[in-house]
């Protein structure tokens, strides 16, 4: 609470003004972070969106949120167990609705489709988190490593079709960020 209070510059008595305990301020945090997500995810899948789409749009949302890859937020969390609790309820969630998404997309013919999508959620899932544990952080950010592995992934599964729209997607996210850094 000590850090919190100073991160947010001020006192951790108004801290506790708001929160009972650290607890309480990290249910809330997750109810915060994920709830507009959550609502985000809901209207791309209102769109006339691929399932692809919406999955490289979601991916461009999270990487927007640096708490989705801080560290230090997630370790704190395992050690309270009804914000734990809470956030493996919306990992899970988050994760039967990618899979859904995932089935979708085989659908539309832009994933392949002899692939056991249940099964590469939880693959997806396990590599994660081998690499929280690898010293790889120590020499690449959370947001390349996630970037890379989940690019490699749905290239994997994608079809051609699939191929094209996660190239335009690449092509245009460079084109915007060079644009951004006054490249032109």
């Amino acid at each position: 609470m000590n850090d919190i209070a100073r991160k947010a510059n001020v006192s951790k008595r108004t801290l506790y003004d708001f929160f009972s305990d650290k607890e309480s301020l990290l249910v809330e945090m997750l109810q915060e972070i994920s709830e507009p997500f959550s609502r985000y995810m809901k209207s791309l899948e209102e769109t006339s969106y691929t399932a692809l789409e919406i999955i490289l749009l979601l991916n461009e949302k999270m990487v927007e949120k640096p708490t989705w890859f801080c560290e230090e937020f997630f370790e704190d969390i395992k050690r309270y167990p009804n914000a734990l609790r809470l956030m493996l309820d919306i990992k899970k969630q988050f994760i039967y609705k990618i899979v859904k998404l995932l089935k979708r997309g085989e659908k539309e013919a832009v994933f392949m489709s002899d692939i056991n999508y249940d099964l590469i959620s939880i693959i997806a899932h396990k590599e994660y988190i081998i690499n929280e544990t690898s010293d790889i952080y120590t020499r690449y950010t959370h947001e390349e490593i996630h970037n890379t592995i989940f690019y490699i992934f749905l290239r994997g599964i994608s079809t051609n079709a699939g191929r094209e729209i996660i190239d335009g997607f690449v092509t245009k996210k460079k084109y915007k960020s060079n644009n951004i850094q006054g490249i032109n």
